[in-house]
């Protein structure tokens, strides 16, 4: 009875999702944007449907010979089996597309490819109902967590957008949720240990970023493996959670892993000659250490800026009308517009003519010129934290509860998290284990980048399965006093 009981709601529940996202997900007009790195995952994606090719160029003369190695490949292989160039589309082009076209074939060619988007999104659901009802049992903290998130305005936008959000924060949920059934089921150890390191793999693959997870991850199991041994060697016994740390699911990992990262990192070596999942690292980095020229107590304007509050923004307008030029990138002499110039720049501006275009020697001088600077880094460290709290979720289009609900859920999540770190932490409980992945990653973009809004959202439905969790926990305790 239970069992049919599962599947008549999970039923009800798919039903109602499909519904929803027929009526909410807007298919607006907007196009793919042709500048900057961003363009490269959907330039991408139809080059190598139709020709064969990873390639982000746009004209068709440059596709053989100009590659894509500046972006991780995943999300636009994927986009690459759903899109489909031939019969009706075989002759779109990415130059037709660019060139605004007003409700032709080449429009709804665009218009159709963001349905690939909607369908990550509803497995993204469907994936965060299954987890929540797994660990908690509970029907309606496992819809009220789901709808959450299906109704989120800022993935319901993302759907009309070609980003590799919706997509990341997906294998982010898998990830991490995989982690946590292998620290605390009896069962299936190696089937979680498999399934977390595609998906880590995958993550890589969409974000370069979670490659430093993976560093560290080796790191902690080393760690613990030493640990247990002089534990042992003493003869004591080590606490529990130690032999979870086992030299076979680190190996196993280690392969997985190796074997989806190495065949893409051999053809950026053979087309660019770095053996690396994306170049953009130097860049990334670079654009942060520009931030440095910023006067340590300006960096205050900047919190301002970032925090969208009209009414705090009054009570400083005089002092922001002279600094928030540096945190406005629209803005033509802003940090984030120089950073890429060879003259301006904090970074490149310090290198000689060889170096300026070699991701390694952007990584080495901004790192160096970071370290010179420890207090202003973690100062900026605080700004950009600020800003990665706060995602767009207020989209004019959508229901004004909607957005609401989305800004609470989305906001409070990067907020909550440490707390509930610390918490778990304190306490030893075992939700300890979801929140690591989200607070490294949330401390990485802080540390390391100028950590746009967007960014952060990786940790969202990891957020509301952590939340519904402690919510189940609280009803049990109430229940059982």
């Amino acid at each position: 009875k239970k069992s049919i009981l599962n599947i008549i709601f999970f039923l009800v529940f798919t039903i109602l999702s499909i519904i929803f996202l027929k009526n909410y997900h807007f298919t607006n007009e907007n196009l793919p944007s042709r500048n900057g790195d961003d363009a490269a995952y959907f330039n991408t994606a139809f080059n190598i449907d139709r020709f064969n090719i990873a390639s982000h160029q746009v004209e068709e003369f440059r596709v053989y010979t100009h590659k894509n190695v500046i972006k991780p490949p995943f999300y636009s292989f994927l986009l690459s089996i759903f899109i489909n160039t031939d019969k009706k589309y075989e002759n779109v082009t990415l130059e037709c597309i660019y060139n605004k076209p007003i409700k032709d074939i080449c429009f709804e060619f665009v218009q159709n490819s963001k349905s690939f988007n909607l369908i990550i999104h509803y497995i993204h659901v469907l994936v965060l109902y299954l987890v929540i009802f797994k660990i908690t049992k509970n029907y309606s903290l496992s819809f009220l967590g789901s709808f959450l998130l299906l109704s989120s305005t800022y993935f319901l936008k993302t759907t009309n957008d070609f980003m590799t959000e919706s997509l990341s924060t997906i294998l982010m949920l898998i990830h991490s949720s995989c982690i946590y059934f292998l620290f605390t089921s009896e069962r299936f150890k190696y089937f979680y240990v498999i399934v977390s390191s595609i998906s880590l793999g995958c993550l890589i693959l969409t974000k370069a970023i979670f490659l430093y997870w993976f560093y560290f991850i080796i790191m902690i199991y080393f760690f613990f493996i030493v640990f247990k041994k002089i534990f042992i060697f003493k003869k004591r016994n080590p606490p529990n959670f130690i032999y979870f740390f086992n030299i076979r699911y680190l190996f196993i990992k280690v392969i997985i892993i190796l074997v989806l990262l190495v065949p893409w990192q051999t053809r950026n070596f053979l087309e660019a000659g770095e053996f690396k999942i994306s170049l953009q690292g130097g860049n990334v980095i670079a654009e942060r250490a520009e931030y440095l020229k910023t006067d340590i107590n300006d960096i205050k304007y900047g919190i301002i800026y970032y925090i969208p509050s009209e009414s705090l923004r009054l009570l400083f307008k005089n002092e922001l009308k002279k600094k928030t030029f540096m945190f406005d990138e629209g803005h033509p002499n802003s940090h984030y517009r120089n950073s890429d110039d060879f003259e301006k720049s904090f970074v490149l501006s310090k290198l000689n003519w060889e170096d300026k275009n070699k991701p390694d020697k952007v990584f080495e001088k901004s790192l160096e010129l970071i370290l010179i600077e420890p207090v202003k880094h973690l100062y900026l460290s605080l700004m950009f934290y600020v800003r990665g709290i706060f995602h767009g979720t207020i989209i004019s289009e959508y229901p004004k509860l909607l957005q609401y609900t989305s800004s609470i859920i989305h906001w409070s999540s990067s907020i909550a998290l440490p707390l509930i770190f610390l918490f778990t932490l304190i306490s030893k409980n075992k939700i300890l284990i979801l929140t690591i992945p989200s607070i490294f990653i949330i401390l990485c973009y802080s540390f390391f980048t100028d950590f746009e809004s967007r960014y952060g959202t990786v940790t969202i439905s990891s957020f509301i399965l952590i939340f519904m969790i402690l919510i189940n926990n609280m009803l049990y305790k109430i229940k059982n006093e």
